[in-house]
């Protein structure tokens, strides 16, 4: 098994992710709960946040854009010895965080931004040479993300956390808003494709050109806004992007597909991140509703969180017959996490159990997590299945249909 697990991206990539969500809350506030020494990083609250965001998505990111690589540029998957040498970056990023108030600052900067540096030059060399010129902003994006770490990192350790978490919700911003590119367009396309095997092409979803272009016009100028202080408009720009997402989605069949589990994590995780962007955008202007901090986890562990395992997860789901089944670990572990999600955004709200809720939510997150990684076990030896995260297709004629990594346009 260890030889197989560098003979792909997603397998060493995915699996960290997997295993960086689960040791991140097992250790804080889990851990340190009964009495484990808290990370060497303070306020511990801001290293829970960098490893969430840049250590947890940031594996994920990688394993995803790198197992699309191979489709946007012909060439083979990445894997031997480049890719130990991306995930030994990515780990000593992981160890230097929890060691940061005793590791010299400028060592600090330089081990956490070896991986998406080095993930950037990979993606920029690719697609520039083999002449996929506009997929190169995804490198360009990994630099982006690369110099927000460096940003959070110095304001978090110049004692200035509020500014290190405005630093990091702009980040969950554009994730989002990934997630969206990724999004709007896959899972129409892998409903279509179940709704032609199962025979109900009169179901099937057209492409929403237009509220998708206006929920990604209106989404960059959030981010646009957010970064340059415009705070009013970034916020109302959140709310008509959840506006266009609601509208876009309104013809994905989604009670039909509840019955298919791979299918159903997809939708409800996807649904989360109109919700949490019209919430964190209401909440601006009424913030005595309910914590800013708090509301974000809609976004983080609802559409973030449920996307990286209903994407990534099924590399683990496909079945001889060339279709995709999701297994019990998939389904009890995207369920375990939808939950965790209502617990921690309810948990301020119930004042006089919030501890509880927050300590029961981490309990959930861990839970659904270790669920999750024993069903992945499949996707981490034998022969790598091509495509990876899709199984076989149908009706050609119908582009929505192709349920490959090209699903990134």
């Amino acid at each position: 098994m260890f030889s197989a697990l560098w003979q792909a991206p997603h397998r060493p990539l995915f699996l960290a992710s997997f295993l960086s969500a689960f040791i991140t809350l097992a250790w804080w506030p889990l851990g340190v709960q009964i009495g484990l020494p808290a990370p060497g990083f303070e306020p511990v609250v801001l290293w829970h946040a960098h490893e969430l965001i840049f250590g947890f998505a940031g594996a994920a990111a990688g394993g995803y854009l790198l197992t699309a690589l191979p489709s946007w540029t012909a060439k083979p998957l990445m894997n031997g010895a480049p890719l130990k040498l991306l995930l030994l970056f990515w780990g000593v990023g992981r160890l230097a965080t929890a060691m940061a108030d005793h590791t010299p600052f400028a060592l600090l900067i330089g081990l956490n931004a070896s991986y998406p540096v080095w993930l950037a030059a990979i993606l920029c060399h690719q697609t520039l040479s083999s002449g996929a010129f506009r997929k190169a902003g995804f490198g360009l994006a990994v630099l982006c993300l690369a110099s927000a770490d460096t940003l959070f990192m110095t304001a978090a350790l110049a004692n200035q956390p509020e500014t290190a978490l405005t630093i990091a919700r702009t980040v969950i911003l554009g994730f989002a808003l990934v997630m969206v590119i990724i999004g709007s367009r896959a899972i129409p396309a892998f409903t279509n494709n179940w709704l032609e095997r199962s025979q109900r092409r009169e179901l099937k979803t057209q492409d929403p050109r237009l509220s998708r272009r206006i929920t990604l016009g209106a989404l960059t100028l959030a981010l646009i806004a957010m970064v340059t202080g415009q705070l009013v408009t970034a916020n109302v720009a959140m709310i008509c992007a959840a506006a266009a997402l609601l509208w876009t989605m309104r013809t994905w069949r989604t009670p039909v597909i509840l019955t298919n589990p791979l299918l159903a994590a997809l939708h409800l995780s996807y649904a989360w991140l109109p919700i949490g962007l019209a919430t964190l955008g209401a909440l601006w202007f009424a913030p005595r509703i309910d914590p800013l901090a708090d509301a974000l986890h809609i976004l983080t562990i609802g559409a973030m969180s449920g996307l990286i395992m209903a994407i990534a997860g099924r590399a683990a789901c496909h079945h001889i017959s060339g279709d995709m089944r999701a297994n019990a670990g998939f389904t009890l572990g995207a369920l375990l996490i939808w939950t965790t999600t209502w617990v921690r955004v309810l948990a301020p709200v119930v004042a006089e159990q919030t501890s509880t809720l927050l300590l029961a939510a981490a309990g959930l997150w861990c839970l659904g997590w270790a669920t999750f990684i024993t069903g992945f076990r499949p996707a981490l030896n034998g022969p790598v299945t091509r495509p990876i995260l899709s199984g076989k297709r149908h009706s050609p004629r119908d582009p929505l249909s192709l349920q490959t990594e090209k699903s990134i346009r």
